[in-house]
């Protein structure tokens, strides 16, 4: 499953208040800390053992994060896990958490 990008802050909206587990990824594209996380994040989307989970990226800051890369993972509309880190173990650990049950 591909990462889609949120474009606007009502598309954000609208994510939030869909069903299911996604994760968002907050960037800021020119900063060379999320360069290689953010590939990594685009590569876990596509790969079939993390397909309970919807991939999602945002460059707008508008969901309180101070820190980029940050990843918020959602049930539904509620936050279960946050993660502020460049390691690709680590995020995968965090993944793998939230698909097991937060």
């Amino acid at each position: 499953m591909p990462v889609t990008t949120i474009k606007s802050e009502d598309q954000y909206k609208q994510i939030l208040s869909e069903p299911g587990l996604k994760g968002i990824e907050f960037v800021a594209p020119w900063e060379e800390s999320c360069k290689g996380i953010s590939a990594k994040w685009k590569d876990l989307a596509g790969n079939e053992r993390w397909k309970g989970i919807h991939f999602y990226c945002d460059v707008a800051m508008d969901a309180g994060v101070k820190m980029t890369p940050a990843f918020h993972f959602y049930d539904g509309e509620s936050k279960v896990k946050e993660l502020r880190s460049t390691s690709a173990p680590e995020l995968e650990r965090t993944i793998g958490a939230v698909l097991a049950g937060h």
